[in-house]
């Protein structure tokens, strides 16, 4: 493989101390990731609007990457309730499924979901 080919394959952490391209995953890895995919890909989405509550003021920034949220980022939620840019907590799923500031784990509560339905 060119080291253009590597540069462009995605990567992806079958286990959270391990990083391997897509294409040196096994059969298993790969549905695993799958599954993983389709469970975030449930998660609710929103766009930040801070409100004029001021308990809604009180989250001010997302806790992966540090930066305060803008009115208008796009935001998931988590079962959990805590929120943080999409962007960052997808990444942070595809490594571990827990909540970064609660470390609830987020595949448990979104099961849970499904069954109470």
């Amino acid at each position: 493989m060119c080291a253009q080919e590597r540069a462009q394959a995605p990567v992806y952490y079958p286990r959270p101390s391990q990083t391997r391209l897509a294409s040196q995953l096994s059969e298993e890895e790969q549905v695993r990731i799958a599954q993983r995919i389709g469970l975030i890909q449930h998660l609710p989405r929103g766009i930040f609007d801070p409100g004029s509550e001021p308990s809604d003021k009180k989250v001010k920034e997302c806790v992966i990457c540090m930066v305060d949220f803008e009115y208008g980022d796009p935001i998931r939620f988590l079962p959990c309730m805590h929120i943080y840019h999409v962007d960052c907590i997808d990444a942070w799923l595809m490594r571990s499924f827990t909540c970064p500031s609660c470390m609830e784990p987020v595949d448990a509560a979104l099961l849970s979901t499904y069954e109470s339905n």
